[in-house]
């Protein structure tokens, strides 16, 4: 669904015909009438969205609070659709209701009372909303497209831009648009005339601690795979589905929990595993599909997608004001294709599983502070041979005391074909120490920190920007129950202990999802990588003498010439299948300066 509107701060009327001039401007397509509603200063256009029902989610009780909700939630009590019960409970619970509603939701509730606004998303959704914020007015919507038609201005945010070409982001609510901000994941933002807006996290998520003692394998699964069906369940429940299944891990657990589902009564009406498909190519994975399709007994529907459509996305950029997809993301978009020409408009995936459930050694500082050292000393190995008792000792050191580990890198992150000089007057320190700081205070434990991992977050934003309106611009709804607020919990109440093991990783998974994998998928190492893919496209364009006479370049920001050897070392290891020398000076770092030049090329944002 989308939604968007204007909130005067001025005490004038907000504006219906603006509201609905800016929700015309929606990538996503209305999947039914639009909803116009105007209650004093505030003013909301809203349309039902692929997979959300045939009416927008729009509840406003006479004398009442107005609320609209782009996304779904489990049932309860209540009538008028998420919208409705969130109104419900707002008389009661205030803001802490948020704390409690399930699914995977972007909100806005309105108090005409108070003409007090409050936007808000769910934890780790993919869902968006964005503001932009005068003296005179608060623009808010779910694509940055519709704050473009109400006539902001589109300028681009300097020190953004410079963080983006590093992928070392600091702030969860910045954007590359100058005075635009995103409501984060997990966040309220409030806003009513005469004060400032205020911004802060509401979910309790933030405050479960990693436990230290371990817990036994089995009981950490079970409880694992039941917050895991019930996710499916609700993200799934008595509608046909599409399944994004790439033979992984994560993917083929949600398909297998998902196959089981459905033959049970409330479970989904249909299943359809769409997997993506590169005969000949070492990323095909259909030995891995194959298996699921055995075991699960579930027809999977195979696509083999288009090469990457550089003037498609080009023109795609232009109207969405998204950053366009690296041409290994872009292949998806045959899934969501594929899910809406069988009727499907619900499209799950496995997207989480890395996050939550890897499995890492962030727990041995806490482990060493805690003079817990047998624990720790057992987690490094097994070996009492001199030279093993040496290794182990050496990896004791190596993760137990060396100090976490700043932004994506390490430290900030310096690359060799950014001019120095266009970064200066930037504060580009500054502004990643006090990132660093903020993080380091919102925490209480190194693990815990890391299980949140907020600069991996923050550096994933832009592509989840883009990947998600590739699919709701496809007529599909993307949903992913390894983010469900109940999985999230029980993977934080996992003590590291049992979810690190020496040389397997996620083995509370592997044990929770045993019985719906085949055993190839279960025990498999590895990924695949599709770095060829994002190579061919680049290549085929030109390389990097596609920044030649672009933006970047022109404005200084780009050495062209030490971004293009880097380029060709880079293409060079990636056809050997090895890392280049600097793994940080790799494909994707390259690719950020095509995908920024495209977009201040094409989306009309300005410096």
């Amino acid at each position: 669904m989308s939604f968007c509107g204007e909130l005067r701060l001025d005490g004038k009327p907000g504006s219906t015909e603006l509201a609905a001039t800016m929700l015309a401007a929606s990538a996503t397509p209305a999947g039914g009438p639009v909803h116009l509603q105007a209650a004093g200063v505030l003013a909301v256009a809203a349309a039902p969205g692929p997979g959300l029902g045939a009416a927008a989610d729009l509840a406003h009780p006479p004398n009442g609070l107005l609320a609209v909700v782009d996304g779904w939630s489990t049932g309860g009590p209540g009538s008028g659709g998420v919208s409705g019960r969130v109104v419900e409970s707002w008389g009661r619970y205030g803001l802490t209701c948020l704390d409690h509603l399930l699914g995977d939701w972007a909100l806005a509730v309105f108090d005409p009372a108070t003409s007090r606004l409050v936007l808000a998303r769910s934890p780790h959704s993919m869902r968006r909303l964005v503001v932009h914020h005068t003296g005179e007015r608060l623009l808010f919507g779910t694509e940055p497209a519709q704050l473009r038609a109400a006539g902001i201005p589109l300028r681009v945010d300097e020190a953004v831009l410079a963080e983006t070409l590093t992928r070392d982001l600091t702030s969860l609510h910045e954007t590359l648009l100058l005075g635009v901000e995103r409501v984060p994941a997990g966040h309220v933002l409030e806003v009513a005339p005469g004060r400032a807006p205020s911004r802060r996290p509401f979910t309790s998520l933030l405050s479960v601690v990693p436990p230290l003692r371990a817990a036994p394998l089995p009981v950490a699964a079970r409880e694992l795979r039941t917050a895991l069906e019930a996710a499916v369940h609700d993200a799934t429940a008595r509608a046909p589905v599409a399944i994004g299944l790439s033979g992984g891990l994560d993917s083929s657990t949600i398909t297998g929990i998902a196959s089981r589902l459905a033959a049970r009564d409330g479970g989904p009406a249909r299943v359809v595993p769409i997997s993506m498909v590169f005969p000949g190519r070492s990323h095909d994975e259909s030995r891995w599909v194959d298996a699921v399709e055995e075991h699960t007994g579930t027809a999977v529907l195979r696509v083999k997608p288009e090469p990457y459509n550089w003037d498609r996305w080009r023109q795609w950029t232009a109207d969405t004001l998204d950053m366009p997809p690296r041409p290994n993301l872009a292949l998806t978009e045959a899934v969501g294709t594929a899910a809406r020409q069988e009727g499907l408009d619900v499209l799950v995936s496995g997207e989480g599983g890395d996050d939550w459930l890897t499995g890492w050694r962030s727990h041995w500082p806490d482990l060493w502070r805690a003079g817990r050292l047998g624990p720790l000393w057992r987690q490094t190995g097994a070996g009492i041979s001199p030279r093993s008792v040496r290794t182990r000792l050496a990896v004791a050191r190596r993760h137990a005391l060396a100090p976490f580990p700043r932004g994506i890198a390490g430290e900030r992150l310096t690359l060799p074909w950014i001019r120095p000089a266009r970064l200066r007057g930037l504060d580009l320190d500054g502004r990643f120490a006090a990132a660093d700081a903020a993080d380091a205070a919102l925490f209480r434990s190194y693990d815990q920190r890391e299980r949140w991992r907020l600069a991996v977050v923050r550096a994933s934003l832009p592509l989840l920007d883009t990947a998600r309106t590739i699919y709701t611009g496809a007529g599909v709804d993307w949903r992913h129950p390894f983010h469900d607020r109940r999985v999230i919990e029980v993977a934080l109440s996992t003590p590291g202990l049992t979810m690190y093991r020496p040389g397997e990783t996620k083995p509370v998974l592997r044990a929770a999802a045993a019985d719906v994998l085949p055993e190839s998928v279960r025990t498999r190492r590895g990924k695949a990588h599709f770095d060829l893919e994002l190579v061919d496209a680049v290549e085929e364009a030109g390389g990097m003498g596609l920044l030649a006479g672009g933006p970047l370049v022109a404005d200084g920001w780009v050495d062209l010439g030490i971004a293009k050897a880097a380029w060709t070392t880079a293409v060079a290891a990636a056809r050997d299948g090895r890392q280049p020398p600097d793994p940080q000076h790799g494909l994707v770092a390259l690719w950020q300066l095509v995908g920024l030049d495209m977009w201040l090329a094409r989306s009309g944002v300005r410096f």
